[in-house]
């Protein structure tokens, strides 16, 4: 049986914000090239970048056109921001307003990692990315896309360039109804993967710091019938390894679209933000980075502790649980 220390290894999790712009999208297969990835994620012109403050610190996170004068993202991206200007098409657009989905408390297990700016003028030229409202999404690949930090999975992230890349993953398993899984695939070793076994993509890729609040696309559709929707949210990584740093093995979670387009409709159609949101955010319980050890703790009792532990016979060399 594995021991507490392993689980809470394996639990380790990191949001995918990059909290300093000058210190350093996705991490991509080291056999093959950046310019692919690059090519990925040229089609989706809905994600922008954000630059943004906080009382502390400056950072960079993306997120997603859904209409011309509101962009989709985490919450976290915007619980304590004081300042916001999101970037698209090269053009800056100063945010008005923003607000966290009004159950984000922190706990990134629980999925509510979504939240919502209103831009102060309308963004032109750019077609807004269509919601999925399908609960299909398990076993689909999806693509995912923003402006993090980049790198192989041999290295994990390690600089950013501003770069929007693309890079798919099969979407392996919900972990609650607003939260779904993906995990970097190893071409090279089928064991070194952590939700199934090594199926890459022939772009597999992994989210990383930045591409928090980008997002994640599913084709419904074939030939000239194909559309592209937003289904996911990237909001964080996690590695049993205890470096969350995108390499091969790792795990990103990614909040479902379809669990809250009510809530994204409601909050559009009214055009006024929640209670309690202004332009400077709003003050909701703090970010951490590295979650508490309370929270590994619920994170084992509250419906992940048998994946955790296929995991752990998993990077032992045992087979792997009968599904």
């Amino acid at each position: 049986m594995a021991s507490r220390g392993r689980i809470v290894g394996i639990g380790i999790v990191v949001a995918v914000l990059q909290v300093h712009a000058a210190a350093f999208a996705g991490t991509i297969r080291a056999d093959r090239s950046d310019s692919q990835y690059i090519d990925l994620g040229r089609p989706y012109a809905s994600v922008g970048r954000f630059q943004g403050t906080t009382n502390t610190f400056g950072f960079v996170a993306s997120g997603t056109l859904i209409a011309p004068d509101w962009v989709l993202t985490a919450a976290h991206v915007v619980d304590h921001t004081k300042s916001l200007t999101f970037t698209i098409g090269g053009v800056n657009y100063a945010a008005a307003n923003w607000l966290p989905n009004p159950n984000w408390n922190g706990n990134l297990f629980a999925g509510y990692d979504i939240g919502l700016v209103h831009l102060s003028r309308s963004v032109s030229g750019i077609q807004p990315a269509a919601l999925y409202t399908g609960f299909a999404e398990v076993g689909k690949v999806g693509t995912a896309v923003g402006y993090g930090m980049t790198g192989t999975g041999l290295t994990g992230a390690k600089t950013l360039d501003f770069n929007r890349r693309g890079e798919q993953n099969t979407i392996d398993r919900l972990m609650n109804a607003r939260l779904f899984l993906s995990d970097f695939d190893n071409p090279r070793n089928p064991y070194d993967s952590s939700l199934g076994l090594s199926r890459p993509q022939d772009l597999e890729g992994l989210i990383a710091p930045g591409d928090s609040g980008g997002g994640v696309f599913l084709t419904v559709g074939t030939g000239a019938s194909a559309q592209s929707f937003l289904a996911g949210v990237n909001s964080f990584v996690g590695a049993y390894d205890g470096r969350p740093d995108s390499d091969y093995g790792d795990i990103s979670g990614h909040t479902r679209v379809s669990a809250f387009a009510n809530w994204i409709k409601g909050v559009i159609s009214s055009a006024t933000p929640a209670s309690g949101a202004s332009t400077a955010g709003s003050a909701r319980a703090a970010f951490s980075p590295v979650p508490e050890p309370a929270t590994f703790t619920l994170l084992a009792i509250g419906g992940l502790a048998a994946l955790l532990l296929e995991i752990v016979r998993r990077k032992r060399g045992l087979a792997p649980s009968p599904r």
